[in-house]
């Protein structure tokens, strides 16, 4: 098996020293990286088509590293078999792949959180071109051979560390996403018996491409403020990508499923690109060092979440923060909407930081805060950042704000988020 040494950002955690080099580990992991990539995009696995053996044999492969790096089964070889109906009406049989690291904390190892990325993809298919029928093959690189080196990455540096991990982890396989996230289905309402216990979703589907168009992002479904603030908090340590948060959903995926079930989810991916579902999504035009710094996030987050004691995905302790487009009434301040605010409150009391004058900083700040129920401002975060001296005011004079008058739904007083702009802007001379 391909032996690789780890160079994770462990500052979450005090004392933990990972004492190699960092361009090695970044090499190594890089590689290996490619070459599971490599391997799941072959020829022989013909487009992992979903009941085919192209399919089986990436089970089998996945199978193979959990084993190796010694995840723990709780089915033969981690082999979660299920059928599917094919689109002809015929029975296809796949597979969810799952290996397990027990958590190290007595209590918090009963709870779960679950780490998944698809491997099956379209297979081969017949096609006009030309005039003329010809069998393709869609290798599916970036969908989703990309989700899947990571999560095999991570499965193999937690399996080697399981002392960082207070909670226990399951990684999953998930087969026959292509048809309609069965594998997931399957996992979540017939396979495992603790699903009640896993407090966390993570989904790892297209994070291959890079460049403005395809920027590495968190999705977590719906807002959700514990979420964004571990999401945020993770992004702030060195050596990591940072992801761009977003609170809603981006495409349909196997975190769905888990979601539903009202399990906290996020969507890790770099997007959809014109090679989406065509024969083009080859293994070669992955950013792979780009790949390693975003699976340096994720398995940070992974560990801030696993060690996390105050979280909890009881539904009953996750508060739906809305929007104010989905309320009745929306809140108002003194006399007025969020544009009053901004006139009467942020950009009377804002002060431009004389540092950043003197410096020629200008731009616009996006701030996210807010308004609970009671009216108060709280949770002010950046989400559009210019510089830190201007981030720190935007902040300050929006955390300041009196209170609003709440906004409603049914005659309910809600928690309701609201972005606003916060402009420093020079004057010319």
């Amino acid at each position: 098996m391909f032996k690789r040494i780890f160079l994770y950002h462990s500052a979450l955690f005090a004392g933990l020293l990972l004492v190699f080099s960092p361009l090695r580990a970044q090499v190594s992991q890089e590689a290996a990286l490619r070459e599971h990539v490599r391997i799941l995009t072959a020829d022989s696995l013909m487009g992992r088509g979903v009941g085919t053996q192209g399919e089986k044999r990436a089970a089998a492969y996945i199978s193979h590293c959990f084993e190796s790096y010694g995840l723990e089964f709780i089915y033969p070889k981690g082999v979660q078999d299920f059928s599917v109906i094919g689109p002809r009406g015929d029975t296809l049989s796949s597979q969810n792949i799952v290996g397990i690291v027990v958590g190290s904390d007595p209590k918090l190892k009963e709870e779960y959180i679950v780490i998944g990325a698809h491997y099956d993809h379209l297979g081969m298919r017949n096609i006009t071109i030309n005039g003329r029928d010809s069998l393709v093959l869609y290798p599916g690189g970036d969908d989703n051979a990309s989700g899947l080196a990571m999560l095999l990455d991570m499965a193999q540096a937690a399996a080697n560390q399981p002392y960082l991990f207070k909670r226990s982890l399951v990684f999953v396989a998930f087969g026959a996403e292509e048809m309609g996230m069965i594998g997931a289905w399957y996992f979540v309402n017939r396979a495992f018996s603790a699903i009640n216990q896993v407090v966390l979703m993570i989904n790892l589907d297209m994070l291959g491409r890079s460049g403005a168009g395809n920027p590495f992002s968190a999705y977590t479904v719906e807002p959700h403020g514990g979420l964004s603030y571990a999401l945020q908090y993770v992004a702030e340590l060195p050596l990591t990508a940072q992801p761009k948060i977003i609170s809603t959903d981006y495409f349909s995926s196997d975190h769905k499923i888990f979601f539903a079930k009202k399990i906290p989810s996020v969507l890790f991916t770099s997007g959809i690109h014109t090679d989406y579902h065509t024969p083009r999504d080859k293994y070669n035009l992955l950013d792979y060092n780009e790949m390693t710094r975003r699976v340096t996030y994720i398995f940070s987050f992974l560990q801030h979440m696993a060690n996390d004691e105050s979280w909890n995905r009881d539904i009953g302790s996750v508060e739906t923060v809305y929007t104010m487009s989905s309320v009745d009434k929306p809140p108002t301040f003194q006399r007025g909407d969020d544009r009053y605010f901004l006139k009467q409150w942020v950009n009377k009391y804002v002060k431009y930081p004389k540092s950043a004058i003197d410096r020629g900083i200008q731009g616009t700040v996006l701030v996210q805060f807010v308004i609970e129920a009671n009216g108060e401002v709280n949770r002010v975060e950046v989400i559009e950042s210019v510089d830190p001296l201007l981030d720190h005011e935007a902040v300050r004079v929006i955390s300041a704000s009196p209170k609003w008058k709440p906004g409603s739904i049914n005659g309910k007083n809600v928690p309701i988020r609201c972005v606003v702009p916060v402009y420093f802007m020079l004057k010319r001379r």
